[in-house]
């Protein structure tokens, strides 16, 4: 096969079944490419999942911890030395006792336990410079991150409400430490210039090998609000442009509207029409979820159709009134102050110990809907901006 073709292998698990999940993963890796291919023995590897946050493994807001369980195995068995772990979302601090937390509320405590592996507790970062970055550049990266020979992502087949998709490229902003994370948000509101920001992290970091859960994905107001879905697959791919474009197959999206597919396509990693992505394995076909629901966030098909719906989309993004804005229900908060933390434009404030958003500021990023525990924060728009929905997705 060609260099300029990149492989994605799909195989189908229909659960999370430890012996069904690693039969089904150590089959992917193997069709990728072989996991000597990645990784050489004697190599510390930096396994890093998908911890938006400590979520039961059913609610699929992390990647399940049995395939992180079956990738951890794998590498373990070639004779790397593996060390598991993330950062978490924008409205946790980065600390130890939060990591610990985090790490047995999803299950992933226990799986290191069971394979003799190692939980990153090391909550250092260093300032790394990006001089290539078409964004930012300097980043903070974790040092686990950096410390290691080797970074495997392990990502979950997610929505997202502001990327549409979070899946390989958007993993690695776990690398951004914690309450750091907002802060690119405030720089970078536009979902465009994000994605081309995410694209520059992984320049930095050089991940090795993909995998993606697409066991059990989430659909609807991802990546923490949504609800589970059933895919059936896993898949792996050493690049994490190619498995993000199946991972859209699968969840019935365009991947043109994912921006940091766009992103890459501009920088000339993939082609525009996808040809040098090749799908190997079983077939992607019988895997894809035709009505799997996308973010509130995003139009819908019919509006992408024709320039004069194009043109309207660009003026109702133009006067902000279109996209939807965080609601917060008081009956249903808890005070825990996530959002207020989250809000990289400190546009939350205080009121009665109860968070009160103030929306000149508010640059509609999420963050707050995509930390909230409690669910006490919907995605609404308001009176004119359901107006205009209404005229921009009339067939």
């Amino acid at each position: 096969m060609s260099e300029s073709i990149k492989k994605v292998s799909v195989v189908r698990c229909d659960d999370y079944n430890r012996e069904k999940t690693c039969t089904a993963v150590q089959r992917a890796i193997d069709l990728a490419g072989g996991v000597g291919a990645f990784v050489q023995p004697g190599q510390k590897v930096f396994l890093k999942f998908n911890l938006l946050q400590g979520s039961a493994p059913e609610t699929c807001v992390t990647t399940n911890p049995e395939v992180v369980y079956a990738v951890a195995k794998i590498l373990r068995d070639h004779g790397c030395e593996v060390l598991l772990g993330d950062s978490p979302g924008s409205g946790s601090r980065y600390t130890e006792n939060n990591l610990r937390k985090a790490y047995a509320v999803s299950g992933y405590d226990k799986i290191a336990k069971d394979l003799g592996v190692h939980l990153n507790y090391d909550v250092g970062f260093r300032e790394v410079s990006a001089p290539e970055s078409r964004t930012i550049k300097r980043f903070p990266i974790i040092n686990p991150a950096l410390d290691c020979d080797a970074v495997v992502v392990v990502s979950k087949a997610k929505t997202h409400m502001l990327t549409y998709l979070s899946g390989g490229a958007k993993n690695m902003f776990g690398v951004i430490p914690g309450l750091d994370k907002p802060t690119y948000h405030a720089r970078l509101p536009d979902p465009g210039a994000f994605g081309r920001m995410i694209i520059d992290i992984n320049d930095v970091v050089k991940p090795k090998l993909q995998i993606m859960d697409a066991v059990m994905g989430m659909e609807g107001e991802g990546p923490h609000a949504g609800t589970p879905r059933k895919i059936g697959a896993v898949l792996a791919s050493g690049d994490y442009n190619a498995i993000d474009v199946a991972t859209c197959r699968l969840m019935a999206i365009d991947p043109l509207r994912v921006p940091t597919i766009s992103a890459a396509i501009e920088r000339g990693y993939l082609k525009e029409d996808f040809n040098d992505v090749s799908v190997v394995g079983d077939n992607l076909e019988d895997f894809i979820v035709k009505d799997y629901r996308g973010p509130s966030t995003f139009l819908g098909e019919a509006s992408t159709q024709g320039k004069s719906h194009r043109l309207l989309r660009l003026v109702f993004k133009l006067v902000n009134e279109y996209p939807p804005r965080p609601v917060i229900h008081i009956d249903r908060c808890i005070s825990c102050m996530k959002c207020v933390r989250s809000c990289p434009v400190k546009t939350i404030e205080v009121v009665d110990n109860k968070p009160r958003i103030g929306y000149k500021n508010c640059i509609k990023c999420y963050c707050c809907h995509e930390m909230c525990d409690s669910h006490a924060i919907s995605l609404e728009r308001s009176l004119t901006g359901k107006v205009l929905a209404r005229l921009i997705t009339r067939k």
